[in-house]
């Protein structure tokens, strides 16, 4: 039909002349007062769109005629003159670079998921991580793009990074820091961190010189040299800190011969403390960190947990494979750890051919911390009676304690007698009239407060 058919006559005559306002003040402005074009455009106005542009362009107001698009929805003019502004030779130009490009889309968000992914390509492909804040960092009044469309949109940027942290790690670490804790998600950073240090280790281990530098470095996780230590260090973070993961899946992933500390952290997880502390004990041969496992895991209330030690103990003394067992570090943990494990189990798990005297450290331990504890609850047995006994003296002291209220005995504060009337006694001996309405913990006389300084 026309334009107009279908409103009344006099709403269409005032829409018409609100644009045709609207239009000659945005020229005014233009030729008067062009510093203040662009606040004009950007707050509501009924600027007929065809002649504004053609006006803002003849002016060359680039970012103005952006501001303009916007406010009228014709977005993607307003992304197109963004992006030809922001891949143009002139540097110089407001609109040049990847910035104006971001900030517009962080303000369109999901409402406008075709046209944020669409014209998002060429500002990742011309800076990953600054344009990355499209996802990450929407603007206030926009909706954030599910995640799992922006993973899929970020897929093929990452093929194009391999010796550089992929941009949905870096998507996915950001959404973790937000609160994120759905499983999936969770599992897809541990995988695709995991792919990353794996890749990374397989081309140092190309280099002699780099091989070389890692034999040398192969404990802690983490501190490897370069990328592999920085991406290394946010796996087994993630690996530790996440309870959103599913262990299961990820242990599934992980080499048989490698990324031992890995195993053990997803093993810990799953409850499987003995296949953990084997790890650290056997494969890394570093009894400090079996023995920090225990320290972190052990709770004596809790039935997962309280029996630590004693897995390490086992660990020691029934090796995995065929090795002999480590008799000398598990006297050692014995020794140290005695108020941890279960007396009769830990000497049960012990070789029966174990030599009395090589226990002798360990009985020491054990009968000077049962001496030392006797001693301390002696101690505090004396201070407790010796406490009641002042308390008893101190009880008897106040019930002995009497106030002789005889014909002439009269209220501190009215002086009234007190004769046969209800009264009250302070423990500072001032007598009142029960009917006096006085504070009965602060004497009305000197102002003490008892509850604060009771009498001695």
């Amino acid at each position: 039909g026309e334009e107009g058919e279908g409103q009344p006559m006099g709403l269409q005559i005032t829409e018409e002349l609100l644009e045709q306002v609207d239009t000659a003040l945005l020229r005014a402005l233009v030729r008067a007062e062009p510093e203040n074009v662009l606040k004009f455009v950007q707050g509501r106005n009924r600027c007929r769109v065809e002649e504004s542009e053609e006006l803002l362009a003849e002016f060359e107001m680039q970012h103005e005629l952006v501001a303009l698009y916007a406010t009228h929805a014709h977005h993607r003019r307003a992304l197109e003159l963004l992006r030809q502004h922001g891949q143009g030779p002139q540097e110089e130009h407001p609109l040049h670079g990847v910035l104006p490009t971001v900030e517009y889309l962080q303000a369109l968000g999901a409402a406008q998921e075709s046209l944020v992914l669409e014209y998002s390509r060429w500002v990742l492909r011309l800076s990953p991580e600054a344009s990355l804040a499209i996802f990450t960092d929407p603007a206030p009044s926009a909706l954030p793009l599910p995640i799992d469309v922006v993973l899929s949109h970020l897929k093929a940027f990452d093929e194009d990074r391999q010796a550089e942290p992929g941009l949905r790690v870096l998507f996915l670490e950001d959404a973790v820091r937000k609160g994120e804790n759905r499983a999936a998600f969770h599992n897809q950073l541990a995988l695709l961190l995991l792919d990353a240090v794996q890749r990374l280790k397989h081309q140092a281990a190309a280099k002699p010189a780099a091989a070389q530098l890692l034999s040398a470095h192969r404990a802690p996780a983490g501190s490897e040299p370069g990328e592999l230590g920085v991406m290394r260090a946010k796996l087994t973070t993630l690996l530790e800190t996440s309870a959103h993961y599913s262990p299961d899946k990820i242990l599934a992933k992980l080499p048989m011969v490698d990324l031992y500390e890995e195993r053990a952290l997803v093993l810990s997880k799953m409850g499987e403390h003995r296949q953990a502390l084997a790890i650290y004990a056997h494969r890394l041969g570093d009894m400090d960190l079996a023995e920090e496992y225990c320290a972190r895991h052990y709770d004596a209330l809790d039935e997962r947990t309280k029996e630590v030690y004693l897995d390490l103990l086992k660990v020691y003394l029934k090796p995995p494979d065929a090795s002999a067992p480590m008799t000398m570090q598990a006297l050692s943990l014995m020794a140290k750890h005695f108020h941890r494990l279960d007396t009769a189990k830990a000497l049960d798990v012990l070789p029966a051919h174990t030599a009395l005297r090589s226990l002798q450290p360990v009985f020491e331990t054990a009968v000077r911390q049962n001496s030392e504890a006797r001693k301390s609850m002696q101690i505090s047995k004396a201070l407790l009676k010796a406490d009641n006994l002042q308390v008893s003296l101190d009880y008897h002291a106040r019930r002995s304690r009497r106030v002789v209220i005889n014909s002439g005995k009269k209220c501190k504060l009215s002086g009234k007698k007190i004769a046969n009337s209800a009264f009250l006694v302070y423990p500072n001996n001032v007598v009142v009239l029960l009917g006096e309405k006085t504070d009965p913990h602060v004497c009305p006389l000197t102002g003490r407060d008892f509850n604060l300084n009771p009498i001695d």
